[in-house]
């Protein structure tokens, strides 16, 4: 039995997802940095020499226009982590009090900051923005510990409906993949033997470390909300052959002998989306890591930035 923390048997699954709305990638790094690259001013003449011309990009199509007469089915999911999600790391990842005050002091001020503001922006969301939106503050936990087992379980299984139904596209399709790359005789098996209650999660096994909700520039009554959920458990997970006449072996030692048991430590990112005042049902969005001293220099943390600064950064990663 393995007794180091580890990510969960799904951890190659974490991805990389392009906005939909703009052709800067969003990283499922807690806190990655975007930036446009602005274009050079065009050279003076000197001399007799030719101007500099600079060609200027195509303008691109506004998020009201590109989804436009698009099916509901058919509408992006794959926004990535809104920029400037801060998770807070685990205490033993916390850069130390005595030899790192300034950066530990940073990391805790931006947790009680941006839990604060994170707070703000979902109650204006479901009761200013988009009224009658039921905030979901007990139920968020549960949610994601169900969401977890599913996708699991669905995956050991082979279930691609399941996994089409709670995950969003880029992940489904991964999983998918997956699942497909099996040799046919192959059978998976997975189980959560339990949560690890630790100070971590509050003794409860899951965690919400992050609740952002945000609206989608150019769509009226539209927006996006994401949850984070660090869940620790231990897991087991093995795999065997199937006889070849296709009837399971009574005998399940193959699977005993196969089966590894570990501690997992996930922070499972849950994903709702709102069209023009019609809701969608929450699905996982993937996995993402908690936030690192490197993540400080991100411009949606660095200091002294205003906040309508910091919200135009986050609007031009949703493509506008």
């Amino acid at each position: 039995m393995a007794s180091s923390l580890s990510k969960g048997p799904l951890s190659s699954a974490v991805r990389a997802s392009n906005n939909p709305f703009s052709p800067i990638p969003i990283v499922s790094g807690a806190a990655s940095c975007q930036s446009r690259s602005f274009s050079q001013s065009s050279q003076r003449s000197m001399g007799r020499l030719p101007k500099t011309i600079v060609a200027r990009p195509p303008p691109q199509p506004s998020t009201r226009t590109k989804t436009r007469g698009m099916a509901r089915t058919e509408l992006p999911q794959d926004f990535g982590i809104l920029p400037g999600t801060y998770i807070r790391p685990l205490w033993k990842d916390m850069p130390s009090i005595f030899k790192q005050p300034q950066e530990r002091l940073r990391l805790e001020w931006l947790w009680m900051k941006t839990g604060f503001q994170n707070f703000l922006g979902v109650l204006a969301y479901c009761r200013y923005f988009n009224k009658g939106l039921p905030l979901e503050l007990k139920e968020r936990r549960q949610i994601a510990q169900q969401y977890h087992q599913r996708m699991y379980s669905a995956f050991a299984a082979g279930d691609t409906n399941t996994i089409n139904k709670i995950c969003c596209t880029g992940l489904a399709k991964d999983l998918n993949k997956r699942i497909a790359a099996r040799p046919k005789n192959e059978k998976v098996t997975w189980s959560l033997d339990k949560y690890i209650r630790n100070p971590s999660t509050f003794w409860t096994g899951a965690r919400v470390v992050s609740d952002r909700a945000t609206q989608i520039p150019e769509l009226p009554d539209s927006g996006v909300r994401q949850v984070v959920v660090r869940i620790t458990s231990k897991q087991s997970t093995g795999k065997y052959t199937e006889p070849a006449n296709g009837k399971t072996a009574k005998n399940s030692t193959a699977v005993a002998q196969d089966a590894k048991q570990r501690d997992c430590t996930e922070y499972l990112v849950l994903q709702k989306l709102r069209w023009t005042g019609e809701d969608t049902e929450w699905r996982v969005w993937g996995y993402t890591n908690a936030t690192t001293v490197e993540d400080l220099s991100s411009p949606f943390f660095a200091p002294g930035l205003t906040i309508r600064e910091r919200l135009e950064a986050m609007n031009a990663s949703l493509g506008k």
